[in-house]
């Protein structure tokens, strides 16, 4: 009805909080529908008042710190905070030989975003991560206004830093595939503008998918408080999943699922949490990149997710690699919920055809999908790769599923 669909709607514009039981935990931000792009965030929010009400803890900046100092050196606007360190101590006892590790492109889409905050992550970015393994970092211009183009402002900061222009506004989804054949490197990650690399951020995910080359593997997600980007709150160790809305969120601590799971090892995440993850190229491009035919940003990580663990791979989080994230409390743009309607659409349409009457009674939209395109591509790809039934995925990789609401 169109009651219901306006109720919808609202809804992809509301933030609501889930506050996680233990007392270290941070408020994780799960939007009411998979509209928003989920707690790694797409293009999430908080309000940051509840933060506060929240007091989460956050971290001490290191306010001489070598590293930043460096930095510096090679340009004053490359200034960034450099947290305290809070990794697991087996994490600083790492040793990774760089020097047999692949190259990796950094893609980092971009739509109305403050400038302050993306040169400050552009300088963590080259502070902590080692020269060789940086191939470039692109950002992504999604056709922004002249005011918030930054191309020069950026491309000035560093030589490895690069921005390719949209010419036309064509959303974060279709934004990241267009920055990856920009690229060259054996290694995509993606990252947001609105983050902060922590350190020794991208040795640990490259360890992960040089120990599985069909492993996609995502950093832990921390806190950039809105109301201070200085600051910075570790954030807890959960794994990712999703309800029967196909809305992403965080049901508890890996130690639950497998008692013997040992801090800091990489565990299972059986959906996406948002769009921060690291790749190689031809596994990124053999299993299906995302669907073009989705639009601006919604249910792609959901989507990637099922396709990634049922047509051969698997998906990490990595204790060790850290990256702080700032939860916004609105957007910066104009957001279509209509076009991340038609992405859920898409997504239940090629991936959970035999559970849309379970999908319906929270999204009743689903029953109706005259207006989710073509999806006979996504299909055929879905044949090629000989991917698995959701009943392989419920049985192998999240059993939880059948509980949710």
């Amino acid at each position: 009805s169109s009651s219901y669909l306006l109720s919808y709607l609202l809804r992809s514009n509301l933030c609501v909080t889930a506050v996680m039981s233990r007392a270290w935990r941070f408020v994780a931000v799960v939007a009411a529908v998979s509209l928003v792009g989920g707690a790694a965030g797409d293009e999430e929010c908080v309000d940051s008042s509840l933060l506060q009400a929240r007091q989460v803890p956050a971290s001490k900046i290191v306010l001489e710190d070598p590293v930043v100092s460096k930095v510096v050196k090679m340009n004053p606007d490359m200034w960034f905070p450099m947290p305290q360190e809070g990794r697991h101590q087996e994490c600083l006892q790492q040793n990774y030989d760089i020097s047999k590790m692949p190259k990796a492109a950094v893609i980092i889409p971009y739509l109305h975003e403050d400038l302050k905050m993306m040169k400050k992550f552009v300088g963590s970015l080259i502070g902590n991560t080692p020269e060789s393994l940086l191939d470039e970092i692109l950002f992504v211009d999604d056709a922004n206004d002249y005011g918030f183009s930054f191309t020069q402002e950026l491309t000035s900061l560093h030589p490895k830093v690069k921005v390719y222009r949209n010419p036309e506004r064509v959303g974060l989804i279709r934004s990241k595939v267009v920055g990856s054949q920009q690229t060259t490197a054996p290694v995509i990650v993606f990252l947001e503008p609105h983050c902060l690399a922590n350190r020794g951020w991208l040795e640990p995910l490259l360890a992960q998918i040089m120990s599985s080359h069909k492993s996609v593997a995502v950093p832990v997600i921390d806190i950039i408080p809105e109301h201070d980007t200085d600051k910075y709150s570790y954030g807890p160790l959960d794994y990712g999943g999703f309800q029967w809305d196909l809305s992403f969120h965080w049901p508890g601590s890996p130690k639950n699922r497998d008692p013997y799971w040992h801090n800091p090892n990489p565990f299972p995440m059986p959906a996406l949490s948002g769009g921060l993850l690291a790749m190689w190229r031809d596994w990124w491009e053999e299993s299906g990149t995302y669907d073009n035919g989705m639009n601006e940003w919604g249910s792609e990580h959901i989507e990637m997710s099922l396709r990634i663990w049922r047509c051969g791979g698997s998906i990490a989080a990595v204790p060790c690699s850290r990256v702080g994230h700032m939860f916004r409390s609105k957007r910066p743009y104009v957001f279509h919920g209509e076009a991340a309607l038609i992405n859920l659409k898409r997504l239940a349409a090629v991936w959970l055809p035999d559970r849309l009457d379970r999908i319906a009674k929270r999204v009743p939209q689903v029953m109706n999908l005259s207006d989710a395109g073509d999806i006979s591509e996504r299909v055929a790809l879905r044949e090629k790769l000989g991917c698995q039934n959701l009943d392989w995925y419920i049985k192998n990789v999240y059993p939880e599923l059948e509980a949710q609401p």
